[in-house]
């Protein structure tokens, strides 16, 4: 529910105009009791008005009088304090049953520092509209960003990551020399990612005006990445902060204040708006001796590729029945137990279950999965222990999409703590669609990956199939691997700095 109230209605608990009826952005209805507190779906009934209808409209300075009207006040499920709400002028709206319980979150919105609109969101859900004028306003937050002074200014791209940050900012300077002589300047942009660019083009001159330093603080997710680079492109000298969660209120929610006031004083840089690098940018990275990798659990193949290294990509072809699944589940545990290392597992064509069984198995040198051969439980529980939250797995299966798994990857590293990844195989993400479909997308994949992978700082193991060879031996008869045998070839081998076939 997303739109602007069009009139008032009775309702079936008895009130005589608690039944607010809201026209959606795509034309629908919907509708809301401020009397009982109920959400109602269809308003209207079955019937939808017609388009001559006589609505009457609820006079917005009623509304927005009563909203004003109510105080702001703590809101534990979000982590959010009064004072940091009373500083945005967010206002909560109680239940009208105990006058007691917050049903509604109010965020102003203003235009020349008059409020004329309120962002309604409930406590209890996603559900939010619109009340007061439809026109456009400053960015949530803009008034009492210009009144502190700061020359620095926090974007979010919501409201409550905007009264979450400057409460964690607040809270790090509580008790300091700082305290009572710095307020952070921070604001949030209206309608999410989507419209970053948009909005912060309207704002700009303003921007620019009042502050000479901008930090993004966007969500920690492929939106808030994008946005972060439609704004750069208005603002290039704009710092990006990674930031130690989802996103600002969910930070504060986890009790992670600290690390995110830390992350956004301290750990902001200036975002790269081009792709240039000049040679003395890397002198000193390069003026270093060459490092060996970290081992693989086959001697051999640690000398022939001196090690793995973080920041690399590695892809593992095999044909039918050939040990590929052994060789992952070796390669992990060997990185668990050797190297000390988180690893993050992608494997679709497999349980979590049976993949937690078999890194266990190759710890301890036991079989877990197979029910011919006795379970070991001492031996299982002894190599659990080492293996636990070491290993972070999917919770799907047989359903892969890369958008999704990309963001889980960033999840798994920026929040989990883990250092190497494991997809296997890459090829179901091309599941249901044609083989030239199939290349182009795995081509797409593996560029955005091995970008991940140095983005991240992880060391990235991609399994592949390989097809049957046309003619000879088949592979698992010793038949000779090629480059083109790889399912998606064009789109791997382009990013192979070296092939090796491994003994």
């Amino acid at each position: 529910m997303a739109g602007s109230c069009i009139e008032k209605l009775p309702h079936t608990c008895g009130s005589s105009d608690g039944l607010q009826v809201f026209q959606n952005n795509e034309g629908s209805y919907s509708g809301y009791c401020f009397a009982c507190d109920t959400y109602v779906q269809s308003p209207y009934g079955t019937e939808m008005p017609s388009k001559n209808r006589k609505v009457v409209t609820r006079d917005h300075s009623t509304e927005l009088a009563e909203i004003k009207a109510c105080r702001s006040m703590a809101l534990p499920s979000r982590g959010l304090k009064e004072w940091a709400l009373a500083h945005f002028n967010v206002k909560v709206g109680v239940s009208e049953q105990d006058g007691i319980t917050p049903v509604f979150r109010y965020y102003p919105y203003t235009r020349d520092g008059a409020p004329v609109r309120y962002k309604v969101k409930l406590v209890a859900d996603k559900k939010m509209w619109w009340v007061g004028e439809k026109a456009d306003t400053e960015l949530f937050g803009w008034q009492q960003a210009i009144s502190t002074g700061s020359p620095r200014l926090y974007i979010t791209e919501g409201e409550d990551d905007a009264v979450a940050l400057y409460q964690a900012l607040m809270d790090n300077i509580a008790g300091t020399q700082w305290e009572g002589k710095m307020v952070p300047a921070v604001v949030s942009l209206t309608n999410g990612a989507g419209g970053a660019k948009k909005e912060i083009a309207k704002h700009l001159s303003l921007i620019r005006g009042h502050f000479k330093e901008v930090r993004l603080v966007f969500d920690n997710d492929e939106h808030g990445r994008e946005a972060t680079r439609d704004v750069v492109q208005l603002i290039p000298k704009a710092q990006v902060v990674a930031i130690p969660g989802k996103d600002a209120n969910e930070c504060v929610i986890q009790g992670r204040s600290k690390a995110l006031a830390v992350a956004v004083s301290f750990n902001a840089k200036e975002a790269k708006t081009t792709r240039l690098i000049w040679g003395q940018e890397v002198h000193e990275a390069a003026r270093t001796k060459a490092e060996w990798g970290l081992s693989y659990p086959w001697q051999k193949l640690t000398d022939l590729t001196r090690g793995m290294r973080f920041g690399e990509t590695y892809y593992w072809g095999a044909g039918v029945k050939m040990g590929k699944s052994e060789l992952v589940n070796a390669l992990a545990a060997h990185l668990i137990t050797e190297h000390g290392l988180k690893v993050f597992m992608a494997k679709p064509e497999e349980t979590n279950k049976k993949t937690y069984q078999l890194i266990c198995g190759k710890v301890a040198g036991k079989v877990f999965h197979d029910p011919t051969v006795e379970f070991d439980f001492d031996a299982y529980d002894k190599a659990s222990a080492l293996v636990g939250n070491n290993v972070c797995m999917l919770n799907l299966y047989q359903r892969l999409d890369w958008r999704d798994l990309r963001d889980d990857i960033h999840v798994a590293v920026q929040q989990g703590g883990c250092k190497a990844v494991f997809i296997d195989p890459i090829t179901n993400l091309s599941n249901g669609i044609s083989s030239g479909e199939a290349n182009t997308l795995l081509q797409e994949i593996a560029q955005d990956l091995a970008a991940v992978a140095m983005e991240l700082n992880i060391i990235a193991n991609i399994f592949c199939h390989l097809k049957a060879p046309e003619s000879g031996n088949p592979h698992e008869r010793g038949g000779k691997v090629l480059s083109h045998q790889f399912a998606g070839s064009r789109a791997m081998m382009r990013l192979l700095l070296s092939a090796s076939k491994i003994y």
